[in-house]
């Protein structure tokens, strides 16, 4: 199978990557190089047959239309995101850029390419989304997120995701074309850029600085590791699930954020 990765030099993305790549697939990792990607993520992989490496911003629609054209991707895992919370309250406008104009230009072009191609059934486009379109998570762990709960995005970072997710959807209902939406939960694992929140909080901690805890440390967030989680889940995601597909991709642990800063400081010790 050849699956085109968007942001595959990123923490997720380079995940997948290595991950497709160890089963066989031949992957073409299509990444802008923005502040948070690092072709390093990749390194273990970069000199692979099955590997092609694309620098390239999903903002620029005649590059996507060179690279479906020729690559030819069965599949295509669009990751590629500004997600930084912070930043996107002090610069929203490249969050709406990318995540929202940057997932049209996908759209677009892997309808083109997929009407074209005759439109084979067996294509899919995976839009890996965020479940904080969803809104904070209440402190009871009984009270989960569900594919029917409603959005509320509180954030221009989830906003912008949220206005993806739509996109997404519209672009299945209105061209028929074959979409999976998964909503994933919070991750940490190798490879994390260092401003997000797990692997800031270590460093401070090493180096006796102040932990940078958002609001009073109360918003409750489920978790989970990368290693154990993500990639298996995504390569679940595009083998088995039917296309129109929305599934939350978590585990189920609701923790809040004072809580995880306090573990990460443990750990740290």
């Amino acid at each position: 199978m050849e699956i085109l990765v968007t942001g595959g030099a990123g923490f997720i993305g380079s995940a997948v990557v290595r991950r497709a790549i160890a089963d066989g697939h031949q992957v073409v990792n299509l990444d802008a190089l923005t502040y948070a990607a690092c072709l390093e993520n990749v390194a273990s992989v970069s000199q692979d047959a099955n590997y092609a490496f694309e620098q390239a911003d999903i903002r620029d629609r005649a590059a996507l239309d060179r690279i479906f054209a020729a690559h030819v991707p069965d599949l295509v895992m669009h990751l590629a995101a500004e997600s930084h919370v912070d930043r996107s309250i002090d610069g929203p406008g490249d969050f709406i850029e990318t995540n929202i104009t940057g997932t049209f230009n996908m759209l677009e072009a892997a309808r083109k390419y997929w009407q074209e191609a005759g439109r084979p059934t067996a294509f899919r486009f995976h839009h890996i989304s965020t479940d904080e379109v969803y809104g904070s998570l209440p402190a009871y762990p009984s009270v989960q997120f569900t594919e029917e709960t409603a959005y509320d995005p509180r954030s221009p970072y989830s906003a912008s995701k949220a206005a993806s997710d739509h996109l997404v959807r519209a672009w299945a209902e209105t061209y028929g074309l074959p979409v999976v939406l998964t909503n994933c939960s919070n991750n940490y694992g190798p490879f994390h850029f260092p401003e997000k929140l797990v692997p800031v909080v270590i460093l401070n901690a090493l180096a006796g600085k102040a932990l940078p805890i958002y609001g009073d440390g109360s918003n409750v967030r489920d978790w989970r590791s990368m290693l154990r989680t993500m990639p298996t889940r995504c390569s679940w995601c595009c083998k088995r699930a039917c296309w129109g597909a929305a599934i939350i991709s978590a585990v189920r642990m609701n923790v809040p954020i004072w809580s995880w800063c306090r573990r990460s400081v443990t750990f740290s010790m």
